[in-house]
């Protein structure tokens, strides 16, 4: 309805200048549109021998910076292994904010776990939806207690307040983590979605000694990140580019992997099976680039799982059984779902059950939204509430 009123002029639709002022149904945006394509490619297209290391996606604990990766680093090939009888376990989790207060939130969380074993799933187990109320005051509350309970000590406080459900989901995936390395038999593969080192918000020592239990216990746990930050040059992104540079060296419908991380095998602690020497004799050099390996042993690669897969990914490692070739041989036969070909199908069925989809979030907030009627609050308030006036603006 135009509400201009007798004496004032709505605004001006956009007009064609040379078209005598008549109106454009759609406004020209066109030229933007390619600007801005045509600065990104110029972006994607930098170079450089630096990969970055943001502090929500680190490539190791309390390692700030950057990783030299130079053009001649190797894209290997290999090939696929069906693993019989290797038991591959699947760690998930999934979370959302059902109401943001602003001074508090309404929560929701869980984490699973599924068992694949020869090509079948032959267990599965979702936990129970963790449903919160917090303040400001509770949340930080909450997020100390959280870390406590998993026996670290909070060395900073969150900066986003309303991100403690990220934290408490990540909180369940790692209880999750160990509980399937102390269950899985040598030779088995535990696969978490994710870095294996998750951001700052989680100190190195809640992480480091799930490491370092699957080294004991010969247990190759594996990380995979659907969506890597991590860039190799100043914009871009490692992924693409290593991507881009193995279908020239090695085709296009080949499966490969590029080691991203210093390579620890000359560190001189054992592996698979053996624990972590501290005390033991000094970290070697690298053999490649004559940098000292780091103390952990995690490895970050970028790799693509099916010779067809659309996708690569970033890979962590934490080898307690496996040799390269031999761990990403058995990703690969974990990868060949045609639904979800290039990414391990234990990692997209644990995903599935431990999502939180729109219906479901929209039944939950429907049974918040009775609850509050049913506690005598006021449908006005319940209303201001429950409601973000983006959406109504932006309906």
């Amino acid at each position: 309805m135009d509400r201009a009123g007798p004496g004032r002029h709505s605004a001006p639709a956009a007009t064609a200048g040379d078209e005598g002022g008549s109106r454009l149904l759609v406004e020209d945006y066109a030229e933007r549109v390619k600007g801005c394509a045509q600065y990104l490619t110029r972006l994607l297209a930098d170079q450089g021998t630096r990969v970055d290391n943001p502090v929500d996606e680190p490539i190791g604990p309390e390692e700030s910076d950057p990783l030299e990766l130079g053009e001649d680093r190797a894209i290997v090939e290999f090939g696929v292994d069906p693993g019989p009888g290797v038991t591959a376990a699947a760690v998930d989790g999934g979370s959302a904010c059902l109401v943001n207060g602003r001074s508090f939130w309404v929560i929701a969380y869980r984490a699973g776990t599924i068992w694949h074993r020869d090509r079948l799933t032959v267990h599965e187990d979702p936990a129970p939806l963790t449903i919160e109320a917090l303040t400001q005051t509770d949340a930080k509350g909450r997020y100390a207690q959280a870390l406590a309970a998993a026996g670290v000590v909070r060395e900073r406080e969150l900066a986003d307040l309303g991100g403690v459900v990220d934290v408490l989901r990540e909180l369940a995936e790692w209880r999750r983590a160990r509980e399937a390395i102390e269950r899985a038999a040598p030779g088995d593969v535990v696969l978490v979605d994710g870095s294996l080192h998750p951001g700052a918000f989680l100190p190195a020592a809640l992480v480091v000694p799930i490491h370092e239990l699957a080294l004991e216990r010969g247990i190759d746990l594996v990380g995979v990140t659907k969506a890597s930050k991590l860039r190799w040059g100043r914009y871009a992104p490692l992924v693409l580019r290593v991507r881009r540079r193995a279908e020239v060296e090695v085709g296009p419908h080949a499966r490969w992997y590029l080691r991203v991380t210093r390579d620890p095998e000359g560190s001189g602690e054992p592996r698979g099976g053996a624990p972590v020497n501290r005390e033991g004799p000094p970290e070697l050099a690298d053999p490649d680039t004559g940098e000292v390996a780091p103390p952990w042993r995690s490895e970050v690669y970028v790799a693509r799982l099916a010779s067809r897969g659309a996708y690569a990914f970033r890979v962590d490692a934490v080898r307690g059984h496996r040799e390269p070739d031999e761990l990403f041989a058995v990703l690969a036969g974990l990868s060949d779902d045609p639904a979800f070909l290039g990414y391990p199908y234990p990692l997209a069925r644990v995903h599935q059950i431990v999502s939180l989809p729109g219906h479901l979030l929209a039944d939950l907030r429907r049974d918040l939204r009775a609850a509050f009627l049913r506690e005598g609050l006021p449908e006005d308030d319940v209303d201001l509430v429950m409601r973000d006036f983006h959406l109504t603006l932006n309906a």
